[in-house]
């Protein structure tokens, strides 16, 4: 099954990549690394061995070959693992063999990304592995430059994407239905001009799902609904029209997920999977 409503994230490559990585050295190699170069020669070698600390859900591999181009390291990297897989405690993910200094240069930043995008990845694993039959859907609450990275964590964690961006599909809110005067209106306008692209209509209650269903949007957004208005526009949304997806948001708790699970191919989307992450505990141990 493809977990997105647009097209999802399931890989990345060095460009996606690069303006981060090249950001990143700007930051922490302004000039040099003075430690490491005023202890080591650049003909020191080492092998060093990319280790999880923990259990969770492994991201972001690409952004190693991204860093040796980047800094023309005389290192070679040797993966065992891809993104995607299951860590465990003292897992070996891979290992990096060459020059040391290049090995120390890169070592934080290595980390960082890859630490913060399993990290992503942990959390939608844990809710998707929990609930099965929901669709665990990111959102856009995302750090500016890392939208794609943080969706394809997402995705190798077994979530779901939403949109990428706002050009991909539309989503209608109550400041869009105002402006247009009705959801009928707002709906109809942005299928004129948007053919083929994919529309979301927000509702934030009962009174508004009559109108929401004969406007006939590919998905529909129940917003902060209570449990008891919750069943009661899914029940209506499936025996009137099967054919629209629907997805719940706002305020979304372990208890709102264990309710909801009870439906079937329910959305569910959740800004927790990436705007509340903790690093998953990696480390680069050189030998």
């Amino acid at each position: 099954m493809i977990r997105g409503y647009t097209t999802p994230v399931t890989e990345i490559t060095a460009k996606d990549f690069e303006t981060l990585v090249s950001l990143a050295l700007e930051e922490d190699l302004p000039a040099g690394d003075i430690t490491t170069e005023s202890l080591f020669s650049s003909d020191e070698i080492c092998k060093a061995e990319l280790l999880a600390k923990e259990e969770g859900v492994l991201c972001g591999l690409a952004v190693i070959s991204c860093l040796i181009q980047k800094t023309n390291a005389k290192v070679d990297w040797m993966p065992i693992l891809n993104d995607g897989a299951e860590l465990s405690r003292g897992t070996i993910i891979g290992s990096l063999e060459g020059s040391l200094v290049s090995v120390l240069k890169m070592e934080r930043i290595l980390l960082n990304f890859i630490q913060y995008l399993s990290g992503i990845a942990t959390n939608a694993s844990k809710v998707a592995k929990e609930f099965p039959n929901l669709l665990v859907l990111d959102t856009r609450k995302t750090l500016p430059g890392y939208r794609k990275l943080a969706k394809y964590a997402v995705y190798m964690g077994g979530g779901a994407n939403h949109r990428l961006n706002l050009s991909e599909m539309a989503m209608l809110k109550d400041n869009h239905i105002a402006k247009a005067g009705s959801i009928q209106s707002a709906v109809q306008m942005v299928r004129n001009a948007n053919p083929g692209k994919k529309i979301e209509l927000e509702i934030d209650g009962l009174s508004q799902l009559d109108e929401a269903m004969s406007s006939n949007p590919d998905i529909i957004l129940l917003d902060n609904f209570s449990d008891s208005d919750t069943e009661k526009a899914i029940r209506k949304i499936k025996g009137n029209s099967p054919q629209i997806h629907i997805e719940c948001s706002g305020g979304i708790t372990p208890e709102k997920l264990k309710f909801l699970s009870q439906f079937q191919d329910i959305g569910v989307s959740m800004g927790y999977l990436t705007h509340t992450v903790k690093f998953l505990d990696i480390s680069l141990d050189i030998k």
